[in-house]
C-alpha cells in the first residue's frame, strides 16, 4: 500500500524492494500524475522512453510548477541515440542517468539526486528569504533617509560635538594602553609620543624624577623655543617626578587640553610605580630561584595530591624526562619510580625514605608545609637528603665498636687460655717424650701436640692483633708474615662462608720496613672489605661461587725502583666508584699504607672483579 509521504516517484518497472528506501512506483504517467497533488517528492525516475511523449511535457510542467527544486533521473534504454539525449538533457536538465531500472548504483544515484534537490530548495528558501529582507530593508532605508534629511542641521552639529569628545576619548585610550603596556621609562615616552601626537598634537614628551625634572625644565626654557606644558608625577601623594609635554611655540595649551594631560599624569604615575614593584618582584624572583636552584640536594614542591609543582635544577631534567616517560607529575613516580606513594610518607613532618633506583639509597626528606592561598589546602616543600654513606658510616662505626669490645674480650680470653694451653702442650710433650714411636697411641699424642700448637698460634695472632698496634717499633717486615697474620684473623670468616682462599707467594721473602701489627691491621681491613662484597654478592645470587685471591710479587716500575706489591682480588659485588670505596675500614687502611710510605689503589679487572693494590718502595732484601 502507498504511503502518504515518500521521497521517490518511480515511474516504469522498478524493483519493488525500492519501496523499503521510501519510494512510490508508478505504472505509468497517468498514475504518477494523480500521486503528484497527493504527495511531495524530491527525486522522480522514469524511462527516456517516457519523456520523449507528448504527456511527459504537461507531466514535467505540473510537477515543476508545485516544486521547482524536484530533480529527474533519466533510465536510458540500449542504443538510445546520444544526441536525442543530449537534447533532452538540455531540456529538461536531469541529474543523473542510469542504463537501466536494476542498475547497481541506483540507490546511490537516487540519494545523490536527494542531495540536490535538498540543496536546491534551501537555495530557493534562501533567495526568497533574501528578496523578502533586501524589500524590507529598502523600506527601513526610504524611512532613515527621510529621518536623516529632517535632521541634517541638528546631526552636523552635533557630530561636530562628538568628533572632538571622541578624539579626546581615543587619545586617553591610546595614552592609557601605550604606558600599560610599557615596560621601561623610554618604553612610555615613546608609545606616548605615537599615540598623542595626533590627538594633542605634541612634538615631543620627556619623563624625569625629581629633582632631574627642574634642571631638564630650567635648560629647555633657556636653550629651545617650545610651548611646554609640566604636569608633576605623584605617587601617593610624594612628587616623584614630571612629564613634559612639547609642541609648537605657536600653539599653546588649552583647558581642556591641560586636563586632559593631567589624566595622562595620572595614568603615567601609575605605570611608574607598577614598572617600579615589577622591577622589585623580578629581582626578588630570580634571587630566590638562583637560591632555589644552587641547592645540590633535590628540592620540590608539591601539593596535597602529591603532583609536583616546582622543582628545582637538581631534580628538573630527570622531571622533563619523566614527564615524557610517564605521563605524570606525582613525585613518587617521577623521583623514585613508583606506582604509590613512598613508604613511610609522612609530608609536613621530616622522614626517611629507601630507593633503589639505580642502587640502594636512604633520603633524608626535610618536609614542610607551606600555606600559598587561605582558601586553598596548602602545599608541601621537600629537601631530599641523600645520607646512604652516612647511615652505612653509623653502621661502620657500630660495628667498629663491637669489634673493638670484641677486641678487649678476645685479649682477655686469650691471656686466659694462654695459660691452660701451655700446660696442655708441656704434659703432652711429656708423654711424647716418654712414648716410644711404635706405640699406637704416638699418632695421636702427635696430632694432639699439633692441635695444641695451633691453638696457640692463633691465640698469639689475636694478642698481637688486639694490643696497641703503635707497641711495637718500626723495622724489617715480612710481606709474607704480614698477609698470614691478616688472613688467620679472617680465616673463620672464610671458612664459614664458603670462600676459597687463594694464596700466591713470591719465591722470595719480601722484607720492608714499617710497623707488623699496623700493616696486617690494613691488609685486615681490605680483606674484611672484600668479605662484605662477597657475602652481598652470595645474598643476591644463589650458589654463588666466591673465591679471595692474595697475592704478593715484586716489579721494577718505569722509574728503575724495586717495589714489593700485595694484590687482593675478588668476585663479590662492584663498588658503584672503585676510586672511592665505602667503609670505615678503607680510610683507616689508606691512612695506615700512607703512614708506612705504600700506596693504595683500587680498580677493576677485565673480568669485573674488584681489585686492591699496595705497593711498598721501602724494601730492604729479599731473601
Amino acid at each position: 500500500m502507498r504511503s502518504l509521504k515518500a521521497s521517490f516517484l518511480l515511474i516504469g518497472p522498478w524493483d519493488t524492494k525500492l519501496q523499503e528506501l521510501g519510494a512510490h512506483i508508478a505504472a505509468d504517467l497517468n498514475q504518477a500524475t494523480n500521486w503528484i497533488h497527493d504527495s511531495r517528492y524530491s527525486v522522480v525516475a522514469l524511462s527516456l522512453n517516457l519523456i520523449i511523449t507528448k504527456q511527459f511535457e504537461s507531466f514535467y510542467q505540473e510537477v515543476k510548477r508545485l516544486d521547482p527544486a524536484i530533480e529527474f533521473i533519466a533510465v536510458v534504454p540500449p542504443n538510445f541515440s546520444a544526441n536525442q539525449l543530449a537534447i533532452l538533457h538540455e531540456k529538461y536538465h536531469f541529474c543523473k542517468v542510469t542504463n537501466g531500472f536494476t542498475d547497481l548504483e541506483l540507490e546511490s544515484h537516487l540519494f545523490l539526486a536527494l542531495e540536490e534537490s535538498s540543496q536546491h530548495r534551501q537555495n530557493e528558501n534562501l533567495a526568497f528569504l533574501i528578496r523578502e529582507q533586501t524589500a524590507q530593508l529598502k523600506k527601513i532605508q526610504i524611512e532613515l533617509e527621510e529621518r536623516v534629511q529632517k535632521r541634517t542641521r541638528f546631526l552636523t552639529e552635533a557630530r561636530r560635538k562628538l568628533f572632538l569628545t571622541n578624539s579626546r576619548i581615543e587619545g586617553f585610550k591610546g595614552a592609557l594602553m601605550a604606558v600599560n603596556q610599557a615596560s621601561s621609562l623610554n618604553e612610555i615616552e615613546q608609545l606616548l609620543n605615537e599615540s598623542l601626537a595626533s590627538t594633542v598634537q605634541t612634538s615631543w614628551i620627556r619623563i624625569f624624577f625629581a629633582p632631574q625634572d627642574d634642571l631638564f625644565n630650567n635648560q629647555v626654557k633657556s636653550q629651545l623655543n617650545f610651548t611646554q606644558l609640566q604636569v608633576s608625577l605623584f605617587r601617593q601623594h610624594q612628587r616623584i617626578g614630571s612629564i613634559f609635554y612639547y609642541r609648537a611655540p605657536d600653539h599653546p595649551f588649552n583647558k581642556d587640553e591641560v586636563e586632559f594631560c593631567n589624566r595622562v599624569a595620572e595614568a603615567v604615575a601609575l605605570a611608574l610605580d607598577r614598572i617600579q614593584k615589577l622591577k622589585e618582584s623580578e629581582s626578588v624572583k630570580e634571587q630566590w630561584e638562583t637560591t632555589f636552584n644552587s641547592m645540590s640536594d633535590p628540592v620540590v614542591m608539591i601539593d596535597n595530591n602529591y603532583d609536583i609543582i616546582q622543582a628545582n635544577k637538581a631534580v628538573n631534567e630527570r622531571l622533563k624526562h619523566g614527564e615524557q616517560t610517564h605521563n605524570t607529575r606525582k613525585c613518587y613516580s617521577l623521583l623514585y619510580d613508583r606506582s604509590e606513594p613512598c613508604l613511610g610518607c609522612h609530608r609536613g613532618n621530616n622522614f626517611r625514605v629507601r630507593s633503589q633506583d639505580p642502587l640502594p639509597k636512604t633520603l633524608e626528606v626535610y618536609s614542610q608545609s607551606l600555606e600559598l592561598e587561605s582558601n586553598k589546602p596548602a602545599v608541601f616543600v621537600n629537601l631530599y637528603h641523600d645520607i646512604t654513606q652516612q647511615v652505612k658510616m653509623e653502621r661502620q662505626i657500630l660495628e667498629s665498636t663491637k669489634m673493638a669490645e670484641l677486641g678487649t674480650i678476645g685479649s682477655s680470653i686469650a691471656h686466659e687460655l694462654n695459660n691452660p694451653l701451655g700446660g696442655i702442650l708441656s704434659f703432652v710433650q711429656l708423654i711424647k717424650m716418654e712414648m716410644k714411636p711404635e706405640n699406637p697411641l704416638y699418632p695421636d699424642i702427635v696430632e694432639m701436640e699439633t692441635g695444641v700448637q695451633r691453638c696457640k698460634e692463633i691465640i698469639q695472632n689475636l694478642l698481637g692483633f688486639t694490643r696497641d698496634p703503635h707497641a711495637d717499633k718500626e723495622g724489617a717486615v715480612s710481606l709474607k708474615e704480614v698477609c698470614l697474620r691478616a688472613l688467620k684473623i679472617v680465616e673463620l670468616q672464610t671458612k664459614s662462608q664458603g670462600i676459597e682462599v687463594q694464596l700466591e707467594l713470591d719465591g722470595r721473602d719480601i722484607i720492608i720496613v714499617g710497623h707488623l701489627n699496623l700493616l696486617a691491621q690494613a691488609v685486615k681491613n681490605l680483606l674484611q672489605n672484600a668479605i662484605d662484597r662477597i657475602n652481598d654478592q652470595i645474598r643476591s645470587q644463589k650458589g654463588f661461587k666466591a673465591f679471595l685471591n692474595l697475592k704478593i710479587s715484586t716489579e721494577v716500575d718505569s722509574s728503575g725502583t724495586q717495589r714489593g706489591y700485595i694484590n687482593i682480588m675478588d668476585n663479590g659485588t662492584p663498588e658503584k666508584n672503585l676510586s672511592l670505596p665505602i667503609g670505615l675500614g678503607i680510610p683507616v687502611a689508606s691512612q695506615i699504607l700512607r703512614d708506612q710510605g705504600a700506596d693504595l689503589e683500587f680498580f677493576s679487572t677485565a673480568n669485573n672483579q674488584n681489585a686492591a693494590k699496595i705497593a711498598f718502595t721501602r724494601l730492604v732484601f729479599m731473601a
